[in-house]
């Protein structure tokens, strides 16, 4: 009786262990729905230019955008963005590195297992650009709940652009 007995509470404890967790209560919370509505809104208003930006043979194109409480640093930091990014089109290096690691454990068929760890590091150099003969061709503003969500793109003609001071560096690493 006794060895019945030790041999069903370990299925009895494995069994309480085996409860299925329901996903949809999470979805369902006002944070969660509120973090929706929120992408959707500003998935809606979306300008095309910002999606594609416009190409021209003489014209450079950038576009930025900023979320802020106060309007104009909303338009400010977009405006940044997109001059970052207008210089690193004009002059940017990548350089990027990986490393890969795959290691095997166990000794037989039963136990053995491969790990396999990948790591990416890159590393965006922008030299000192002169971008001041940018102008902004566009930009939209709208209402984020209590904020502003400013989207603003720039043109640069391909003239203006002269050859980078290289006085100063901005740099930038993304780890995956």
């Amino acid at each position: 009786m006794k060895k019945k007995l030790f041999s069903i509470l370990p299925l009895i404890a494995l069994g309480s262990c085996a409860t299925q967790i329901d996903v949809d209560p999470l979805v369902e919370t006002p944070e969660i729905q509120q973090q929706i509505e929120k992408v959707e809104s500003t998935s809606s208003v979306i300008p095309d230019w910002f999606k594609e930006l416009p190409e021209d043979e003489k014209m450079i194109y950038s576009s930025g955008t900023a979320i802020a409480p106060d309007l104009q640093l909303s338009v400010d930091i977009a405006t940044m963005n997109a001059k970052t990014v207008l210089a690193d089109r004009i002059n940017g290096k990548l350089d990027s590195m990986t490393k890969q690691f795959i290691a095997k454990t166990g000794t037989t068929d039963l136990d053995s297992q491969v790990l396999n760890e990948l790591e990416r590091v890159s590393k965006n150099v922008i030299a000192s650009v002169d971008v001041a003969g940018y102008k902004i061709k566009d930009m939209e503003v709208y209402p984020a709940g209590t904020q502003y969500r400013s989207f603003v793109l720039l043109e640069l003609s391909l003239i203006h652009i002269s050859e980078p001071t290289r006085q100063a560096e901005i740099s930038y690493a993304v780890f995956c």
